[in-house]
């Protein structure tokens, strides 16, 4: 989005969608913004086939960052430049990159997209209204009475022995990957010492143990059938490193036995069949 010259504008407090001040704790970001630095929702838009050089935005962490076409793979698959990196997406991760200028897009929006805007519209003014103190009074007591169901639940699934996997470990960026651990105990204030099943102290004694808050737990995922073969774009879990990281199948390699994985933060790794499952999420996550 381009600043405007002029720096009297009327400035506002937005709260994010998908971006968190604290993820763990569900608290989404919120930042002061100058009007000219907010723009409208553009409308969906329908998959289009690009060709090279066309300006474009691909879907990255939540946002959607200006780049361009750098290659055409093939019919809905292309190489996305942004600055020195190169990704691979499918047709459906990439937009027209378009500028919310004087009240208007540039370049227009085309009758397809127009009759979506409408359509979108029609349906807000559709929506049934509700009394906003009666909702709010009943909304109160139902998300404090789910609260304490799940803390509930979470200190039963928690207790001594329980087997879960463990992210954020350092904030180092571990928190892109999940490590077996067993719980050992409790410590008083949601918070656990566990031990890893995978990773080791230094001196190589023994593994690991450490204090952990509960927020950084979950259960182990529920085993399902990996597939025979994974496809391009599909969302995986590696074992790396002695966790499972999030990442993406950008390549199905020759022997299709092995797999080209972007993972989250963007490092390429070469993995096999045995050492990828597919992405699972609890409902805590995202």
């Amino acid at each position: 989005m381009e600043r405007a010259a002029s720096t009297n504008d009327k400035r506002y407090v937005v709260q994010f969608t998908n971006l968190y001040q604290d993820r763990n704790i569900g608290t989404k970001l919120s930042k002061e913004y100058n009007s000219v630095d907010i723009r409208p929702l553009p409308p969906p838009q329908t998959p289009r086939k690009f060709k090279m050089g066309d300006i474009v935005e691909a879907y990255i962490d939540n946002g959607w960052y200006q780049g361009k076409i750098d290659q055409v793979v093939d019919n809905d698959r292309y190489i996305f430049r942004m600055s020195s990196m190169f990704l691979l997406f499918g047709m459906n991760q990439l937009r027209l990159h378009r500028t919310w200028l004087n009240g208007n897009w540039v370049p227009p929006l085309d009758e397809s997209e127009l009759d979506v805007e409408e359509e979108d519209s029609t349906e807000k003014m559709m929506e049934p209204e509700t009394d906003n103190a009666e909702a709010s009074k009943t909304g109160t007591g139902n998300i404090l009475e789910e609260s304490d169901q799940k803390t509930k639940e979470k200190e039963e699934e928690f207790s001594e022995g329980a087997h879960v996997e463990v992210t954020n470990i350092d904030g180092d960026g571990s928190n892109q990957a999940w490590f077996a651990a067993t719980i050992v105990k409790p410590v008083g204030n949601n918070r656990y010492l566990i031990r890893f099943k995978t990773l080791r102290t230094e001196d190589d004694t023994g593994f690991l143990e450490k204090e952990m808050d509960s927020l950084h737990f979950r259960p182990p995922p529920p085993h399902i059938p990996v597939p025979d073969q994974f496809k391009m774009f599909d969302h995986v879990e590696v074992l790396y490193k002695g966790g499972w990281w999030k990442g993406v199948i950008a390549e199905v390699l020759p022997d299709d036995s092995k797999y080209l994985v972007i993972l989250a933060n963007y490092d390429k790794l070469e993995c096999k069949h045995s050492d990828l499952r597919p992405r699972q999420s609890s409902i805590d996550e995202n």
